[in-house]
C-alpha cells in the first residue's frame, strides 16, 4: 500500500529480458534508506517486490502479465520512473490509498503551462469512466492526484510547481503513456452494489 506522494525520481541502469519477463536495476538514493529484500516499492505506480539490494541500487521483476497492462513495456536503460516505498504504520497519510495495480495504460490529451504549474488533461477510456470523479482522487504514474473536470472522453488534473520539479513529469509531453489506478474505493462500492 502506497499514499501516491513520491520520494524520488529512480532510473533504470540495467535492464534484462528473461523468460518470466524483465529485471530491472534502479539507481536511487533515498528509497534505499530502510528498503529490504521482499519489500514492496511503487515503480511509476507498479508494486514491485525489492529482490535486490545495493549500494546505489535496488532489483526488481516484473513479469509479463505487468508488462503487458502497463508502462513497463516501454521502459528501458536511463528511463526515469517515479518511486515510494509502502507505507509504515508511522507513516503520515497524504495522499489517497494507492495499491500499485495499475489499471490500464492512458495518454496525455494536452499540458497547459501557466509559470510553473500546469493543467494536464488525460484520455478518458470508456471502461474507467465511472470511476473517475471531478475532486475524486486518481493515480497517475504513482503519483496521487484530484481530479480536476471530467468530460466524456477526458478528465484534468492541476499539477503544483513542486509535483512538476518531484516527479518524471517534468519530462512528459504530449501523446506519453501513463500508468492509471483510479481509486479502491470506488471498485469497492461497485462491488458492493453490483455492477
Amino acid at each position: 500500500m502506497f499514499t501516491g506522494l513520491i520520494e524520488e525520481i529512480g532510473s533504470i541502469s540495467e535492464l534484462n529480458k528473461n523468460n518470466d519477463g524483465i529485471e530491472l536495476i534502479v539507481k536511487a538514493k533515498k528509497v534505499l534508506n530502510g528498503l529490504r529484500v521482499n519489500d514492496s516499492i511503487s515503480c511509476s505506480g507498479i508494486c514491485l517486490t525489492v529482490i535486490q539490494k545495493y549500494d546505489n541500487a535496488f532489483k526488481v521483476q516484473i513479469i509479463q502479465e505487468t508488462i503487458n497492462k502497463t508502462t513497463a513495456k516501454i521502459w528501458e536503460i536511463d528511463s526515469l520512473i517515479n518511486l515510494e516505498r509502502s507505507l509504515l504504520p508511522t507513516t503520515r497519510m497524504g495522499g489517497h490509498f494507492v495499491q500499485g495495480h495499475v489499471d490500464n495504460v492512458i495518454s496525455v490529451k494536452s499540458i497547459d503551462k501557466m509559470d510553473d504549474s500546469a493543467v494536464w488533461q488525460f484520455y478518458l477510456p470508456q471502461n474507467l469512466k465511472r470511476y473517475i470523479v471531478q475532486k475524486g482522487s486518481v493515480c497517475l504514474d504513482g503519483i496521487s492526484l484530484t481530479v480536476a473536470d471530467k468530460k466524456d472522453d477526458y478528465f484534468s488534473v492541476a499539477l503544483i510547481p513542486h509535483t512538476l520539479k518531484e516527479t518524471t513529469w517534468s519530462e512528459k509531453k504530449i501523446d506519453d503513456l501513463i500508468n492509471i489506478e483510479v481509486d479502491i474505493m470506488a471498485k469497492y462500492i461497485e462491488s458492493i452494489l453490483g455492477d
